[in-house]
């Protein structure tokens, strides 16, 4: 099968020597699927658009806050009126140091490892009341130049602090069939991709179903197909002894050179320095 690639399809965040991450955004949004490493928080201040996480929609608007766990694929759409004002604060944390550091505060401990539970779900909630508040917090931590452990504890501390006491999550936008392609591909990714068999399980024709992907998603499924499986890959390097081939095939890959080269593009590391550098 030939698959389209694009270099800039995966961000790789690992973070390796530092704590966290922590960014104040203007405009220059992503707009391809990707995932972390680590746990990423995002908080929109301006801009409107959708956000597509565990296979669901959600609206992205001013003081909505969402939390990725590690290894969980979403994409960010912002509407194309909103691009030039499009501003977000964006935090990376290591969620395993934070978590030491947090063992005094059982509550907030437990919080955190429910958020970065590994193939968890993403949380959302919206926190537009909270915003002067927000805003007053993040301006002060973008003027931190080296952020420690306890400055991201404390900061999390604060967040938790302003969700919800319920902690329901926001609800989704349902449109399309674009969930419906994610979950098929979710369950057949080791199989050889057959546009055919996916049209038939959906009742929908060839042409529909790539079309309608592509007009809700931005991409089309050949691109999403080899997200999943170079994530599934990671997870395998870094989670188990399997060999690099076995772990082709495993994925979906019918060619070990092929998926070489596929995650070397993908990920910017072959998978023998992946699992060195990130195991």
């Amino acid at each position: 099968m030939a698959e389209n690639l694009n270099a800039e399809r995966l961000e790789l965040i690992a973070l390796n020597d530092t704590i966290a991450s922590f960014s104040r955004l203007f405009a220059n949004t992503v707009r391809y699927h990707h995932w972390h490493q680590c746990l990423e928080v995002l908080y929109v201040e301006e801009g409107y658009g959708v956000v597509i996480v565990n296979h669901r929609q959600y609206t992205m608007r001013p003081g909505r806050m969402f939390f990725f766990p590690p290894f969980t694929i979403h994409k960010v759409m912002v509407d194309a009126k909103a691009q030039d004002s499009y501003r977000r604060t964006i935090i990376h944390v290591d969620h395993h140091a934070v978590a030491k550091t947090l063992r005094d505060f059982p509550q907030n401990q437990s919080w955190l490892l429910a958020l970065t539970r590994r193939g968890g779900t993403a949380f959302v909630a919206d926190l537009s009341e909270m915003h002067p508040h927000l805003d007053a917090l993040f301006s002060r931590y973008a003027q931190i130049p080296v952020l420690t452990t306890e400055n991201i504890a404390c900061l999390l501390i604060m967040l938790f602090s302003m969700l919800p006491a319920d902690r329901e999550k926001m609800p989704e936008s349902h449109r399309g069939i674009a969930s419906e392609v994610m979950f098929w591909l979710e369950e057949n990714y080791p199989c050889k991709f057959s546009l055919t068999q996916l049209a038939q399980d959906l009742q929908k024709s060839r042409s529909y179903v790539s079309r309608r992907f592509h007009l809700e998603t931005g991409e089309n499924i050949h691109d999403y197909l080899n997200t999943i499986r170079l994530r599934k890959a990671c997870e395998l390097l870094l989670h188990s002894t399997l060999s690099i081939s076995d772990i082709a095939s495993q994925v979906g890959f019918s060619d070990v050179t092929w998926f070489i080269t596929s995650f070397k593009k993908g990920i910017g590391e072959t998978p023998l320095q992946y699992r060195k550098n990130h195991r």
